[in-house]
């Protein structure tokens, strides 16, 4: 009889802590502020006393404010071959706390996570409600358990911008033979508290602010509070492992997930040693094997067990010939130590946003891998995922961050290549004839370097008609055009793109009576002014310097003369250097020359005005004309 009451004294607790009065109108004003949701209640309860165990239970509370705040409940739960989702359900309250929906597990829906991946056994649950008025109330709960104690999920507070916290609550129950390590991050100033017991952590927040979102503004990561979370034994699909520091998890790396992946057949051992015999160099041979790979392989990701970690077999690779980046890396690098070259397999957040691996908190992290070739104190760096990017070349998608090499040595953390603003160059030069009518011919030849190369080099495998788009977006201030000739170059070895193509621009010219109104920056004109942001808060972020040229040769026609010559102009900033210049030849030909340089860098919030102001400056200057006045005979 004891039990029973208990247990239906449980089953009414439960169901009272559910039903919590929550109502817009007890909302504080201040989390209201730039806000499109509030968390108003959050407590994650995670328990890894055992180190083959990870259960998780969460309860969280989100008024949507708007409709921009729909994404924020975040009603959803992950799942794969070695976890489950016991149970999980949405409660939806109106403005004024009464329940008017309720979801339970049957009616959420139960989809593979494949996004990308060719296979994967990560599945999900989640629910897609629709909301018929705002402002609501969601209450969500679940609670799950998994075979993995690798990942422990990091504490965040405050999830995105425009989105404010009331309160949240993070407990994790341990083993006190192996407490959890943790990095808090971004806490100063606010009203958040870390309790620290020998069997529980805590971390608690309340009453934190929503986060604007400013253009040009620092990674989240620099922004938002958290504490990250990982105990240094794990478990990680039934391999156990360990990770103190990165020296200890690269010996785990290496002993429990690549040691026994790095077998090549015969066949193509000898084949990849012969194609490198008459190579003396380091480089000559890492050259020719990625060559030998881009041309071999091809990319697909699948994801199964601790595939999410571990490579497949290089052996599998050589026989299938595709594989993901981690298959692709360990493969190249196979065929690398075959013929005596050494290189390290290297984990990195792939990202056109740069994200760093953690320098001081060994973890699990990242989300793609790629190989370094030590060169002296250089490293190398390859992408072994493309069949197109140059031996060397790394791109916007993984340069300039902190990552992983696992050495024989341990893990050790390395820097991958910054591209200097002198080395991101893109260089225009470009004939032109106006006709009589102000009809424009030209021919222009574009020269990419860089990062700037980054962004052109996959244009050889568009489509014709995706090549017209792609040119008519760039170019879409100018009111028609077609192009009557097109060659693209790609030079890999020496990281070159060049656009050769031919251009008829009917009436560019504008006609102002007789007369004619002329852009000399056909090509090149600037449009980005960052939006006004009323106090701003966060510092202005340049993520990457870059260098553009251009040079415009006009010939103009006899019946028209060029009156006015504008000046030439210097801006100079902190930020770069814009100038330009106008020279007519005594053969009637005009020659524009523009510079710009844009400087990376980090600067105090105050100057983001001045940075609008200076792009403000260049595309008004940008826009200069030239006044062709009619001949009178």
């Amino acid at each position: 009889m004891k039990k029973i009451f208990c247990l239906a004294f449980l089953l009414c607790s439960a169901h009272i802590f559910s039903q919590k009065g929550y109502s817009i109108a007890s909302i504080p004003e201040e989390l209201t502020e730039y806000s499109n949701s509030v968390l108003l209640d959050e407590l994650v309860e995670i328990d890894v006393t055992n180190i083959n165990k990870l259960k998780e239970k969460k309860y969280r509370v989100i008024a949507v404010l708007n409709k921009l705040g729909d994404r924020d409940p975040r009603l959803h739960e992950y799942y794969d071959s070695n976890s489950r989702v016991k149970d999980i359900e949405v409660r939806i309250y109106n403005a004024f706390g009464k329940e008017v929906e309720h979801f339970k597990k049957k009616d959420f829906r139960d989809v593979s996570r494949t996004g990308y991946n060719m296979y994967t056994d990560s599945r999900m649950l989640y629910l897609n409600y629709t909301p018929t008025s705002y402002p609501y109330i969601a209450v969500f709960e679940s609670e799950t358990e998994s075979g993995d104690t690798a990942f422990l999920s990091p504490w965040i507070p405050l999830k995105g911008y425009a989105e404010s916290a009331q309160k949240s609550v993070l407990k994790i129950k341990y083993d006190p033979a192996n407490k959890p390590k943790y990095k808090p991050q971004n806490v100063e100033g606010l009203d958040i508290a870390i309790s620290d017991t020998p069997e529980e952590l805590i971390f608690s927040a309340a009453n934190l602010k929503a986060v604007r979102y400013e253009e040009h503004g620092p990674l989240m990561n620099k922004i938002f509070p958290s504490v990250y979370v990982a105990l240094n034994n794990f478990n990680l699909k039934e391999t156990v492992g360990s990770g103190t520091d990165w020296r200890e998890f690269g010996i785990w790396m290496n002993k429990s997930l690549l040691s026994d992946v790095g077998d090549v057949p015969e066949g193509s051992l000898a084949r990849v040693k012969s194609l490198v015999a008459n190579e003396t160099t380091t480089e000559g041979k890492a050259r020719k094997i990625y060559q030998f790979v881009q041309d071999k392989v091809r990319y697909i990701s699948i994801q199964i067990g601790i595939g999410g970690w571990k490579p497949m077999p290089a052996s599998d690779v050589d026989k299938l010939s595709y594989g993901d980046c981690k298959a692709l890396t360990n493969y190249t690098k196979a065929l690398l130590d075959a013929v005596g070259v050494p290189s390290y397999y290297t984990v990195v957040y792939g990202d056109k946003i740069k994200w760093d691996i953690m320098e001081d908190f060994s973890s699990l992290q990242g989300n793609h891998v790629i190989l370094g070739i030590p060169n002296n104190d250089e490293i190398t760096w390859l992408e072994c995922t493309s069949q197109d990017t140059p031996y060397g070349y790394i791109g916007k998608f993984t340069n300039d961050r902190d990552v992983l090499m696992i050495t024989p040595e341990g893990g050790k953390i390395a820097h991958t290549k910054v591209y200097e603003t002198e080395e991101n160059t893109q260089e225009n030069s470009a004939n032109v004839r106006i006709d009589a009518n102000g009809n424009l011919t030209a021919t222009l030849k574009s020269v990419s370097k860089g990062l700037q190369y980054d962004d052109d080099y996959m244009l050889p495998k568009e489509k014709q008609e995706e090549l017209d788009e792609h040119y008519k977006k760039k170019w879409n201030y100018i009111n028609g055009f077609s192009i009557t000739d097109i060659n693209l170059d790609n030079n890999r070895e020496e990281v070159i793109f060049t656009e050769d193509l031919s251009l008829n621009i009917p009436n560019y010219a504008n006609p102002v009576g007789s007369d004619y109104l002329f852009c000399a920056n056909i090509f090149n004109q600037n449009q980005y002014i960052p939006p006004r942001i009323d106090s701003r808060k966060q510092n202005l972020y340049i993520a990457n310097g870059a260098i553009d040229i251009d040079t415009i040769t006009v010939e103009i026609p006899d019946n028209l003369t060029i009156e006015g010559l504008p000046e030439a102009t210097v801006l100079e900033t902190k930020f770069g250097k814009y100038q330009i210049d106008f020279n007519i030849s005594s053969d009637n030909k005009l020659t524009y020359t523009r510079e710009l340089i844009i400087n990376k860098g980090e600067y105090p919030s105050s100057e983001y005005e001045n940075f609008r102001d200076f792009l403000r400056s260049i595309a008004r200057l940008d826009k200069t004309k030239v006044l062709l006045k009619q001949n009178i005979q």
